[in-house]
């Protein structure tokens, strides 16, 4: 029982180091700073070259990784798991994003209700946060990695004092320096990991030719 127990946590640890890279933390940051730069320049299509750099990132995220952790093959149950966050994290990145373009159409062709109007002008950006918080949160509990706990937190209070802030015209502030915060983050954290994990000899010698 306590070998089980054991390897539990040592397959738990593993499974963690391989969100210690930071590049999540940057893909993140780069969706948040996306939309904060939206809201100064007043171009709602910069989300998209915003969103596609940190995809690429994602994407070439794999060359990063597997060259200085390998490849481990993790029991059922974490594999069911996995599968499990992807399940959600989908679920909820396709409802927040059905619920942006609504309201994108909505606003931008005039055709909002006044109740609805009423409610964005109040309660907008508090949803909204609150919305990527929880998605945050359910990603911090089934990865394991404190750190997300504290984005969900942070996301969640900059939107909230950006609602506040939205009579003012400041309303990016909040925004921008969240991005900023989790940018300066997930690179201080990417840097660690290249420095601990360097690359063995013979990724180096066929990187060099």
């Amino acid at each position: 029982m306590t070998t089980n127990m054991n390897l539990k946590d040592i397959e738990k640890k593993v499974f963690s180091s391989y969100f210690n890279d930071g590049l999540w933390d940057i893909y993140g940051a780069f969706l948040i700073l996306g939309f904060g730069l939206s809201m100064v320049s007043g171009w709602d299509y910069l989300m998209i070259p915003m969103a596609t750099v940190a995809v690429m990132l994602l994407l070439f995220r794999p060359r990063i990784i597997k060259p200085r952790l390998g490849l481990v093959k993790f029991s059922i149950e974490r594999q069911v798991k996995t599968k499990k966050a992807k399940i959600i994290a989908f679920i909820i990145l396709t409802c927040t994003a059905l619920l942006g373009l609504v309201f994108f159409i909505l606003f931008s062709t005039n055709t909002a209700p006044e109740w609805l109007d009423n409610w964005m002008a109040n309660y907008f950006f508090a949803a909204f946060g609150g919305i990527q918080a929880i998605f945050i949160a359910i990603a911090a509990y089934l990865v394991g990695v404190w750190r997300y706990y504290v984005y969900a937190a942070l996301i969640f209070l900059a939107y909230v004092i950006t609602g506040i802030l939205r009579p003012y015209d400041m309303e990016y502030i909040p925004i921008l320096l969240a991005g900023s915060l989790m940018l300066i983050a997930g690179a201080a954290i990417l840097t660690r990991f290249l420095r601990k994990y360097p690359l063995p000899p013979k990724e180096l010698d066929s990187a060099s030719r």
